[in-house]
C-alpha cells in the first residue's frame, strides 16, 4: 500500500538506563536491565546483543574491560525484564591506595558492531576494601539469637544476613502468588529483603565498631538459619556517596530451641493475718509480674513453693508447692499455712514448655517468736 518510505533500521539497541554497581571485596556487582528494544524503538526478539563495560577514573577515559565482552539473548517482550548481572574483579593497583570515584559504564553493539553509546554512570570507589567480619558465633536466649563477632578498629556498620533453611511452606491455594510473611517484624532492626527466597538482611543500627554483638528477636524458634556477616563504610568522595562491602564472614548454621526459662520473678513479699468468725489464718503472697514481650515460648504462669524453717532460720521439712497447677496472676492466697510456724517461700515463673525459671524467696529472719 502507498506510504511514506521508512529509513532502514540498524537495530542499535537502546542505551542501559537503569547500570547500579556494588562493591564487595575486590570485586564489584553490577546490575542492569538488558535492552529489549532499539533505538527505533522496535523490539529486539530474539536477538544476541553484545555489551562491555568499562571503568573510568576522575578525569580520564573510560577504559574499556576486555575480559568484560559477552553476549546477551533479549526476548524483546515489553511486559518481561531481562535482569543481567556481570562481576568485575579489580586489579591490584585499584585495591590499594586513597580512595577513588570509579565510575563503570556498559555499552550495547549491534550484530554489525555498532552502538547508541554508553549508559549513565554507576559510582563506586577504589582503595582498600572493608576488613571482613571475623568468629561470628550464635547463642540462644530466652529472647531471640544472640550474635557475637570480633571487635575490630575498622569503621563501618556490621550488617547479618541470615537464610531460612526449613523447607518453604506451601502457599495458601487460593492466594498462590502472596508471599509468605517475613520472619523479621522487630521494629529494633532494619531489613533487606534479598532476591534469594529466604534470604533477609539483619541490620545492626549501630555502626560503633566496638559493639559487636546484637540480638535477632524476630528469630523462630525450631527454625533452623544460616548466618553469616558482613561489614560495610560509606564513603563521600565529592558529590558522591558511595558504599563499600567487605567479604562475607564464614557462615555459621543455628536452631533457636525452646529451651530457655523465664526471667526470675521479682518483689517477693508474704503478710500473715487473721480475718473472719471464728478467726481463720491465712498468708497473702505478692510479686512482680513477668513481662512477657519478646519470650520465644509464652508465659504459663506461677510456681509457688513453701518451706518451714526452725527459730534459726534453718529448713525442717522440704518444701511443699501448694499449687496444684500454675499460678496465672502474680498473686496467691495461702489459706494452709500453720500460723505457729515460719515459713520461707519460693515463687518462680514457668513457661508452656516447661521451663522453669531460677526461684525468688522471700527475704527470712531468725527468731525465737515465729
Amino acid at each position: 500500500s502507498p506510504a511514506p518510505p521508512h529509513a532502514t533500521s540498524l537495530r542499535l539497541p537502546q542505551p542501559v538506563r537503569d547500570l547500579s554497581a556494588t562493591r564487595v571485596g575486590n570485586t564489584v556487582e553490577l546490575h542492569f536491565t538488558a535492552p529489549s528494544t532499539s533505538t527505533d524503538k522496535l523490539p529486539l526478539r530474539g536477538a544476541t546483543v553484545t555489551g562491555q563495560l568499562c571503568r573510568q577514573l576522575p578525569h580520564q577515559p573510560c577504559i574499556a574491560v576486555p575480559s568484560s565482552k559477552t553476549s546477551v539473548a533479549t526476548t524483546g517482550a515489553h511486559d518481561t525484564h531481562d535482569l543481567v548481572t556481570w562481576t568485575d574483579t579489580l586489579p591490584p593497583n585499584l585495591t590499594a591506595g586513597p580512595p577513588q570515584l570509579l565510575a563503570y559504564r556498559v555499552e550495547f553493539f549491534s550484530a554489525t558492531n555498532r552502538s547508541a553509546g554508553l549508559s549513565a554512570p554507576a559510582f563506586t570507589a577504589t582503595g582498600p576494601a572493608p576488613s571482613p567480619v571475623a568468629d561470628l558465633h550464635a547463642n540462644g536466649s530466652r529472647l531471640g539469637i544472640l550474635l557475637h563477632w570480633n571487635p575490630s578498629s575498622t569503621p563501618g556498620q556490621v550488617v547479618l544476613r541470615r537464610e531460612d533453611l526449613s523447607p518453604p511452606k506451601p502457599r495458601h491455594p487460593d492466594h498462590p502468588s502472596s508471599p509468605a510473611p517475613s520472619a523479621f517484624g522487630s521494629p529494633s532492626h532494619a531489613r533487606h529483603k534479598s532476591s534469594s527466597p529466604g534470604i533477609l538482611w539483619l541490620q545492626t543500627g549501630d555502626a560503633n565498631p566496638q559493639q559487636a554483638r546484637t540480638l535477632d528477636t524476630a528469630a523462630l524458634p525450631d527454625t533452623p538459619y544460616r548466618y553469616s556477616a558482613q561489614r560495610r563504610i560509606t564513603l563521600q568522595l565529592g558529590h558522591h556517596s558511595v558504599q563499600l562491602r567487605s567479604d562475607l564472614s564464614a557462615p555459621i548454621d543455628f536452631t533457636l530451641l525452646k529451651i530457655y526459662p523465664p526471667p526470675t520473678p521479682t518483689g517477693l513479699t508474704a503478710a500473715g493475718y487473721f480475718s473472719g468468725t471464728p478467726q481463720a489464718f491465712a498468708i497473702d503472697l505478692v510479686w512482680q509480674p513477668i513481662d512477657e514481650a519478646g519470650l520465644i515460648t509464652p508465659l504459663a504462669g506461677y510456681n509457688l513453693y513453701r518451706q518451714p524453717l526452725n527459730a534459726a532460720a534453718q529448713p525442717t521439712a522440704p518444701r511443699t508447692q501448694p499449687n496444684s497447677s500454675p499460678i496465672l496472676q502474680p498473686a496467691f492466697h495461702d489459706t494452709s499455712a500453720n500460723p505457729s510456724t515460719l515459713y520461707r517461700y519460693i515463687v518462680s515463673a514457668i513457661d508452656t514448655q516447661g521451663n522453669e525459671s531460677p526461684a525468688a524467696t522471700t527475704p527470712v529472719q531468725p527468731s525465737n517468736q515465729p
